[in-house]
């Protein structure tokens, strides 16, 4: 490695740390309880198959110790889901679509009932459609459960932040 690349490395790593990045895990930072903070959450069932994928995955990420007694927050979450047809044959059959996971969520403060912050994510996941009803069935199936689990790491990825600004 030439001298120049790595005086540009020190130089790069210097500056970046003059900046205030901090990270957003750890123990040695003022954003350590932000950890904490996300295992106080308390998740409700969400309908559907999906909803329970999210959920499942969101209590992984927030709660792994499991769900807290006394939880701090609650977070409601309202998803839907649409099916859009994108290659489309001559024919007029389509052999690929779109699946488009949204959700829209509100962590509650359980103390007064009052909302502490709100957000929404947007999650596409695509699938092809072949002759096999199983396989179709299967890559729907599929690709719902990839949606949720992007899903479940923006939600989580929002709240860390939002808590690690308070």
């Amino acid at each position: 490695m030439s001298s120049f690349k790595i005086s540009l490395f020190c130089l790069l790593f210097l500056s970046l740390s003059a900046c205030g990045f901090q990270p957003l895990y750890g123990s040695a930072t003022q954003n350590a309880d932000v950890q904490t903070k996300l295992a106080g959450i308390y998740i409700p069932p969400i309908k559907g198959r999906t909803g329970q994928i999210l959920r499942n995955e969101l209590l992984d990420l927030t709660t792994p110790k499991g769900i807290p007694a006394q939880p701090l927050y609650r977070l409601t979450i309202g998803l839907t889901e649409s099916k859009s047809g994108l290659a489309i044959q001559e024919d007029d059959t389509k052999t690929r679509y779109n699946l488009t996971l949204s959700t829209s969520f509100r962590l509650i403060n359980t103390a007064d009932g009052t909302k502490t912050y709100a957000g929404s994510t947007q999650t596409i996941a695509s699938y092809n459609v072949v002759a096999s009803d199983f396989a179709n069935l299967s890559a729907e199936i599929n690709a719902e459960k990839r949606a949720a689990l992007v899903a479940a790491e923006q939600i989580h990825q929002q709240l860390s932040v939002y808590f690690a600004g308070r």
